[in-house]
């Protein structure tokens, strides 16, 4: 429990709830982050407050108190960003235990020490061992005063006694106030490869092809500049890898409101980043063509299709007996009206 209460600078309020599920309440003169603790840890509220723009998608979904089914990733996922952790995508099974979609992390209830408290930083340190596969995972987020960066360090150890596969990833859903037809993606990359299959009946891009961002072959014949992001008007969705990354960071910059995003995180962790295209296609369970998103999600592994499919192309991270893989990520926001052209690890956008 946060022990001092102040309505300037770094706080923390972790007394709440949100539809039953504990949640915390980390901020500063600039962001506010809304934390479930009772699900994942997920963030489903990344608030800019100087123009009151909240970056994370929101689910259409209408749930109430207690309704939040924490065995199932899509009838629990309320929006926002998620971490994922040990299958990525589709359900499997791997040493003889049942993986559903995206388990397991975003299911489980953290627990939480707060490590610093004062006016100029915050510190949580969440923590949680994994019900199926034997991981304890933890990791701390921090903020500073006056400062529209977030600082995240994160650890996975091993404490079984044989060697495990995983994956490991971030699922930030970037919807609601903050995308729009203004908004640019950019990131360095030598290719990127779509899904062997589409993902709804209306794709946008020809499946288990290969092209660059800005150069990409469409189900048209003809090549789209994924970068340019589409209005919800266009009712496409679809899923694609960046498999050659040169660098390790991505943005997204909404030019009309001259306001963008960053994320850079450890490249010898997150080789590999997912575009979810979600605009406006997504038919069908669960979005019923209702739902305007898209997430940018820094991976350990690919394709999306289960860890059994990302040990088959040796994508997977291995632990031994008694190992820690530590990582760290870090998140920007700007103010700009122009591409960006890169990010550094002290995150200074240029």
């Amino acid at each position: 429990m946060s022990l001092i209460r102040r309505n300037k600078g770094c706080r923390i309020n972790d007394e709440l709830r949100f539809k039953g599920l504990r949640t915390i309440v980390m901020e500063n003169e600039l962001l506010r982050l809304t934390i479930l603790v009772g699900k994942g840890t997920d963030i489903i509220e990344l608030l800019y407050k100087p123009k009151d723009i909240d970056f994370m998608w929101i689910s259409p979904k209408d749930f109430k108190e207690g309704e939040i089914n924490r065995y199932d990733f899509l009838e629990s996922y309320i929006g926002g960003w998620q971490e994922i952790i040990p299958n990525g995508g589709s359900p499997c099974i791997y040493k003889e235990v049942s993986l559903g979609l995206h388990d397991e992390t975003p299911l489980l209830s953290w627990d939480y020490n707060i490590v610093e408290d004062c006016y100029r930083k915050i510190s949580i340190n969440f923590y949680v061992r994994l019900k199926k596969i034997p991981l304890f995972i933890e990791k701390t987020i921090s903020l500073t005063s006056n400062s529209p960066i977030i600082y995240i360090s994160e650890s996975i150890k091993n404490i079984c006694n044989e060697e495990i596969d995983f994956m490991w990833g971030h699922h930030p859903c970037f919807g609601n106030s903050f995308l729009s037809s203004d908004c640019i993606i950019d990131f360095k990359s030598r290719e990127i490869i779509s899904n062997s299959i589409s993902i709804s009946n209306f794709p946008l891009v020809k499946p288990n092809a290969s092209g660059t961002l800005e150069s990409f072959p469409d189900v048209n014949g003809s090549y789209i500049n994924l970068s340019k992001v589409l209005g919800k008007e266009e009712k496409v969705a679809d899923l694609l890898y960046v498999t050659k990354l040169l660098k390790n960071w991505f943005s997204i910059t909404n030019l009309k409101k001259k306001l963008g995003i960053g994320f850079v995180f450890n490249k010898d962790v997150f080789r590999y980043l997912y575009l979810w295209l979600v605009y406006g296609g997504g038919n069908n369970y669960p979005w019923f063509s209702s739902t305007y998103s898209l997430a940018i999600e820094p991976w350990s592994s690919y394709p999306g299709l289960g860890l059994i499919e990302a040990i088959k192309n040796k994508t997977s991270l291995k632990i031994s007996p008694g190992e820690v893989i530590n990582s760290w990520l870090k998140v920007v926001v700007f103010k700009r009206d122009s591409r960006v052209d890169s990010i550094d690890e002290n995150c200074l956008v240029t």
